[in-house]
């Protein structure tokens, strides 16, 4: 894959991810959204039988359907699986499709969690956890659910997204799952 970025933070924040740091972005999410496909296929350049290899937690059932749509465009000049999991979509339809495989599972945190616990994917293989606006996601009462998947996860890499650095709890809640992480702030 040729590697060019229009947006040199995302080149910054690849390179620090291939080399094995997890990173919070502190960004608004005009700045990454259309950039996460560049991200997710330089840390999984080519399809594997079985497990999924990232998984993308979004805010909301809008947030996942429009970073699905840019990441499965992108993904299939690589041959890549990109499911979308979410609470409007079918649920045993979703199972289904996590237990044919995929490499990439975007989605909404309490549907994801649910599948998982329903043992309709394995997260032995995964290389990358996204997180896009953690904040508003602690807002929307989401903690949990993305708490629960970080403790179940092999050794990863991380990369989580907020718009304030600053709020204290935000922090708090990422160093439970996380440690160390390094932040890189965009500029605007």
């Amino acid at each position: 894959m040729e590697n060019h970025y229009e947006n040199a933070a995302i080149e910054e924040i690849t390179k620090l991810l291939k080399s094995g740091k997890s990173v919070l972005g502190i960004a608004q999410p005009t700045s990454y959204e259309n950039d996460i496909p560049k991200i997710l296929l330089e840390m999984i350049p080519k399809p594997e039988e079985g497990s999924p290899r990232a998984i993308v937690f979004c805010k909301d059932v809008s947030t996942a359907i429009k970073v699905h749509e840019i990441t499965s465009i992108a993904a299939k000049k690589q041959d890549l699986t990109v499911d979308l999991i979410h609470e409007k979509g079918n649920k045993l339809k979703q199972r289904n499709d996590l237990f044919d495989g995929t490499e990439i599972i975007i989605g909404t945190p309490k549907r994801i969690c649910e599948l998982y616990f329903q043992n309709g994917f394995n997260i032995g293989k995964l290389k990358l956890l996204v997180v896009l606006q953690i904040d508003e996601m602690m807002r929307a009462g989401n903690k949990g659910y993305i708490l629960r998947i970080a403790e179940s996860l092999p050794k990863c890499r991380h990369l989580i997204f907020t718009c304030n650095s600053d709020e204290e709890r935000t922090i708090d809640y990422i160093d439970q799952f996380v440690a160390p992480i390094t932040k890189f702030e965009f500029e605007n």
